[in-house]
């Protein structure tokens, strides 16, 4: 599938960006590194591989910025007591010993694991170290700029929500539930439509219903988690997500334009409508399809790129072709893949 110059800059761009999420705005040895900007930046950034999972958004977003770690974690004591590590609920969390629902984070491995393993190289007698010296907070905490511009990728979750939705999409349409007694069997995967879904949610959170592995493997690969096996979140867009997801918009798309009575991508045109034959029907669905995915219209310029790069050159083999690659291409674009 083609896909335009510009949105192919742009995404390795985006890529390089999410794929840095963790370090801080501090740049050393032109720019190959990060360094910590102060000494709870380093804590943060230390123990951000093995927290920021789970912890780089939602309700308790610590590892977001420096400013969301110091506000929401370093100076609250329900979490660190300045001076006292052994009664601060981090320390008894990295140890396995805390009270409550969760006496350990991160969930699955002790920490003490993934020092050993490498995953992260910052021990806990060295966080017991910072919280003995931790300094008391400054008179005034800084507080988030209302006006900064923050972007994350969208997780695996909201980009299989988000695809069935915007495509006109149900389970149906990849997995056959038509038999009167599906819920006694397993999933037969209808015809290898690149079927994803998450091996933690309903239908499916057995393992029973799913009888092909890959769809859960594919789960996995785009950066998904999965609770019952204490697997977190890839907060990262790397090589894996990125050829899940090309994968994944070819093949979820064919679905769409294949699927009788459909408007989600064919709304203003059919297969049989060419840009020769209806010109203005092709454009004017080419714009309808980029403001429903993207969430705005495009520029004359953008359109024009998308028309001429992706779909002039598939429509010379089939328009069915030319459709799935623009709604392919989208998929792929930096507007959908960030929030």
């Amino acid at each position: 599938m083609s896909t335009p110059r510009s949105m192919l800059r742009a995404a390795t761009l985006t890529v390089l960006a999410l794929t840095a999420v963790a370090c801080s705005e501090t740049k050393v040895d032109g720019g190959e590194s990060c360094a910590p900007s102060s000494r709870n930046d380093e804590i943060r950034l230390g123990l951000a591989p093995a927290c920021e999972g789970c912890h780089l958004t939602g309700n308790k977003p610590f590892f977001a910025s420096l400013t969301a770690f110091e506000n929401g974690l370093v100076y609250d004591e329900r979490y660190v007591k300045r001076g006292d590590p052994e009664n601060s609920p981090l320390i008894q969390l990295l140890k396995g010993t805390a009270a409550g629902s969760y006496p350990q984070m991160p969930p699955g491995q002790p920490y003490d694991e993934l020092v050993a393993n490498g995953h992260v190289t910052l021990t806990t007698e060295q966080v017991e170290a910072w919280i003995r010296e931790l300094p008391p907070p400054p008179e005034r905490l800084e507080t988030p700029d209302p006006e900064a511009f923050t972007v994350r990728r969208l997780s695996a979750e909201e980009m299989v929500v988000s695809l069935m939705e915007q495509l006109g999409l149900t389970l149906e349409d990849f997995v056959s539930t038509s038999d009167p007694n599906w819920r006694s069997r397993p999933y037969v995967v209808n015809g290898g439509k690149f079927f994803l879904w998450p091996g933690d949610w309903a239908p499916g959170i057995s393992g029973e219903y799913v009888s092909d592995s890959r769809s859960v493997e594919r789960f996995d690969g785009l950066g998904g988690g999965n609770s019952l096996v204490y697997r977190k979140r890839d907060v990262s867009f790397g090589p894996s997500a990125a050829q899940t997801l090309v994968q994944m918009s070819q093949a979820w798309c064919a679905r769409a334009v294949d699927k009788k009575s459909n408007p989600a991508v064919l709304r203003y045109v059919t297969l049989a409508d060419t840009s020769a034959s209806s010109p203005d029907a092709v454009q004017k669905n080419l714009r309808s399809l980029y403001l429903r995915m993207l969430g705005q219209p495009p520029s004359d310029a953008e359109a024009k790129e998308l028309y001429e790069q992706v779909y002039v050159p598939l429509e010379a083999r089939s328009t069915r072709l030319a459709w799935i690659g623009v709604c392919a291409a989208l998929i792929r674009h930096p507007l959908w893949i960030t929030y």
